[in-house]
């Protein structure tokens, strides 16, 4: 045991004289660069560059002191007025008469003018601190998103065809519930980035429709004045209209039918634009060709169906229509020729005893897309009115990136002139809704009336299997009842003064 602790002990004082031995080869090694480096230093130091360097630097300090000191001894006989007065006619010289000083006011005069106008012009209109009342979406979950704000801000014209209009009526669509849940949404945050016109995308204002009065117009709207009773339709993504007031461009607005009220007047304009473009554009039909073809209207008390019933009826055609069993009096009246129940049966085996369609019109969606096909004729066609999903709604990063980018060389190039996918919403469509409702051959379907606070059952009313064409909500103003005191009209009320409605 002594023996093992014997060589461990001279291990150990091995290791230690080796240790020392590397400590002090280090320290004298660190000593001989640190002496190495001094002595560049110094010969840096003492080198003709850095000689240079400083005696530069001390010739333009020796400068600057000089000029300061120069400007305080100055100073006092610079601001004397009489001096800097002798001073600039000394720099003027012979050129500064009475003719070249009035000639530089005039230009200094006009200078700033042109300036202040260029300035105004440039500055972006402020936020109006004006508030009003209208009925929103607050987010994307449903019907539950919908509110009643007073806080939505009063818009303005900005444009120089733009319309100001006092909404008295205007009406829900189920393309306003589609948008509660999402629709369209990815679209709406992109032009908000690159049109001032386009809306934010939350909140946001709903309604496709309404009528109203303009209060005030652009200095290029050609076609209007203020006190004009007027009507008119937006798409998906522009700002909605069940607000107290809207803006709107020219083209967008047409007079309304002089035989109707405001509520009418706002259950037409979105639905008959759509309903349109589905029989004319779509479907190639027209007062020429239509006569005698079997139609078939899928179901004829939607807001689309009551109007598509009404021009293919008027157009000569035979026109079969599925709808509640609550409805068939109101379609009857419209002018159906045939009515298929919902309640009593399946649609399809009741459709399997009629002769096949020349053109099937599917205001319902893809519930009953294969029912169309299968009741239609092999050369016939089927229109479908209910919006279709948005592919943008879905993108990812990179396609929304991609879409993003193309959204905006769209709004650079073409600017407002883009559908994006919508039904062309314009005057002329309305107009020549507005000639066949004044000729008595178009007739607005509206099913209940609402206040703006009743909001909530309002598109609950929509969104049931009991609604009948249209639902509206009534804006306070000339004549019409105040939020305070009725909230909701029944059709047989309405009628009775309203006789424009159909109930």
């Amino acid at each position: 045991m002594d023996e093992v602790a014997f060589h461990l002990n001279q291990r150990l004082e091995f290791i230690q004289v080796q240790l020392l031995s590397a400590i002090q080869h280090g320290n004298m090694a660190f000593q001989s660069r640190l002496h190495e480096l001094h002595n560049l230093a110094l010969v840096a130091i003492e080198s003709n560059q850095v000689t240079a360097v400083r005696q530069t630097f001390n010739s333009v300090w020796e400068k600057f002191v000089h000029l300061i000191r120069e400007v305080r001894s100055s100073l006092p006989q610079s601001a004397n007025p009489v001096v800097l007065y002798d001073e600039f006619m000394l720099m003027l010289g012979n050129e500064l008469n009475r003719r070249n000083f009035y000639t530089g006011c005039v230009g200094f005069a006009l200078g700033g003018m042109i300036g202040l106008v260029v300035g105004m012009s440039l500055h972006s209109t402020p936020t109006p601190s004006q508030r009003i009342r209208g009925v929103v979406c607050i987010d994307y979950r449903g019907l539950d998103a919908v509110s009643t704000s007073d806080d939505v801000p009063m818009p303005v014209v900005t444009a120089p065809d733009q319309l100001l209009i006092e909404v008295r009526a205007a009406s829900l669509d189920y393309l306003d519930i589609k948008i509660c849940s999402g629709y369209g949404r990815v679209l709406r945050r992109q032009l908000h980035k690159y049109t001032p016109s386009s809306p934010k995308d939350l909140p946001f204002v709903l309604g496709r429709d309404c009528s109203g009065v303009v209060v005030d117009i652009g200095h290029d709207v050609k076609n209007f004045e203020i006190g004009d009773e007027v009507w008119l339709a937006v798409p998906y993504w522009a700002s909605g209209t069940l607000a107290q007031y809207v803006v709107a461009r020219e083209r967008q607005v047409a007079r309304k039918p002089r035989g109707i009220g405001f509520e009418g007047a706002a259950a037409l304009p979105f639905s008959g634009s759509v309903a349109w473009d589905a029989m004319v554009n779509q479907a190639k039909l027209n007062s020429h060709n239509t006569r005698g073809k079997r139609v078939l209207v899928h179901c004829g008390s939607s807001p689309v169906g009551c109007v598509v019933t009404q021009l293919a009826r008027l157009w000569g055609a035979n026109v079969t229509v599925t709808c509640p069993a609550r409805a068939l009096t109101v379609c009857n009246a419209l002018g159906a020729d045939d009515t298929i129940v919902f309640e009593e049966g399946p649609v399809d085996k009741q459709l399997a005893t009629r002769k096949r369609f020349d053109v099937v019109f599917n205001t319902l969606g893809a519930v009953v897309h294969e029912s169309c096909l299968r009741f239609c004729n092999d050369d016939g066609i089927v229109v479908t009115t209910v919006a279709t999903r948005i592919a943008s709604d879905s993108y990812g990063f990179i396609l929304g990136a991609l879409y993003a980018l193309w959204v905006k060389v769209q709004c650079l190039v073409l600017k407002e002139r883009v559908a994006w996918g919508a039904v062309h919403l314009n005057s002329d469509t309305l107009n020549e809704l507005a000639r066949l409702v004044d000729n008595g051959q178009l007739q607005p379907v509206v099913d209940k009336i609402f206040s703006p606070r009743d909001v909530e059952l309002a598109f609950q009313h929509t969104d049931s299997a009991q609604a009948i064409g249209k639902t509206v909500i009534r804006f306070s103003g000339f004549g019409y009842i105040d939020d305070d005191n009725q909230s909701t009209r029944s059709r047989s009320s309405v009628r009775s003064s309203k006789p424009d409605i159909l109930s």
